[in-house]
């Protein structure tokens, strides 16, 4: 099985791709910034069959709320446009195990597009390059979002923290490791939120902001950047502060305000909505406070709000690779 632009692969070859979760925007860095997670993760086992036309079977296992349509699922959107754009005509055969709650601010979608995009790269080695496969992974975020978007796509696949930079459609990715000490508390409360949540989260946001909003995110976003350039937990802490985005979707979350105030006075170094919510991220330094009672905090505000919640303390994660070829 050979295409115009690869090498082809050999009959009943199977590729397995693993992808972690991701944390956007961390306050002010709107579709910037992300950290990828340790954990959870989805995987995808991705092998190819003979076929005059290029079409996808879908198998998703895991978690609930994934189209199992092979147009409708972000990864098999993924799989299949790479492999249209290449020339390749093929049965795909893809099974995903969704490890990665879907619709709650973790970068599901992200995660199995990127995922998607190692493991066709991979079968059919084509030897894609950062870009390109950030450009693939992406087209699953126009999928399910609306928009395609760079920040999850780009920590999921590369890890540590990410700052995307897209300079007319070539978007390339700094990646810089996180200090030792920092942990991440993640609280998950059950909301009922739209379908479509990302796409309407992001037609929330102002399409104006003030001169001065605009400063104070610049200058938090630095802080955070500085941050993870010097090890120092506190600082990236202290730049989780917006002043355009968050204030437009604290409404979507209850108990937001009382939520992050009581992570705050449990020694959480900063709190900021993840992605587009409704999950919410505390950084702890380790070495100066207890990431789980802060954890817990945060579960009993969102309690006091009436608001069931769970959640997990994780850290910092590698990007997304290939386990098995």
């Amino acid at each position: 099985m050979r295409n115009s632009r690869g090498r082809g692969t050999r009959p009943g070859r199977r590729v397995v791709a693993v992808a972690p979760a991701s944390s956007a925007n961390l306050g002010p860095g709107f579709d910037v910034f992300a950290v990828a997670l340790e954990r959870p993760m989805d995987r995808l086992t991705l092998s190819a069959e003979k076929s005059s036309k290029t079409e996808a079977l879908l198998k998703v296992r895991g978690v609930s709320g994934v189209s199992v349509r092979a147009e409708e699922n972000a990864a098999s959107y993924v799989a299949l446009s790479m492999a249209r754009d290449r020339g390749i005509r093929t049965l795909l055969r893809i099974e995903l195990e969704k490890g990665i709650p879907v619709g709650v601010g973790l970068g599901s979608s992200a995660a199995s597009s990127v995922a998607a995009a190692l493991a066709v790269g991979e079968l059919f080695e084509l030897e894609l390059s950062q870009t390109e496969l950030l450009r693939y992974a992406a087209l699953g975020e126009r999928l399910s979002s609306g928009t395609a978007h760079y920040d999850n796509v780009a920590a999921s696949l590369v890890g540590g923290f990410s700052v995307t930079i897209n300079d007319g459609d070539r978007p390339h990715v700094i990646s810089y490791s996180p200090p030792r000490a920092l942990k991440l508390c993640l609280a998950t409360p059950v909301v009922a939120l739209p379908k479509r949540k990302t796409e309407f989260a992001r037609s929330l946001l102002p399409s104006v902001t003030k001169l001065s909003a605009a400063v104070h995110n610049l200058s938090m976003a630095s802080a955070i950047v500085s941050g993870f350039a010097r090890g120092d937990v506190e600082l990236i802490g202290y730049g989780m502060r917006d002043e355009i985005v968050e204030p437009a979707r604290a409404g979507m979350i209850p108990g937001f305000h009382e939520v992050r105030r009581a992570a705050i006075q449990s020694g959480a170094s900063g709190v900021c909505i993840s992605g587009a919510g409704p999950t919410l991220l505390a950084v702890a330094d380790s070495l100066k406070t207890s990431p789980q009672t802060i954890l817990k905090a945060m579960l009993s505000a969102f309690g006091h709000a009436g608001v069931e919640a769970t959640g997990f303390v994780t850290k910092v994660g590698a990007g997304a690779r290939v386990v098995s070829s």
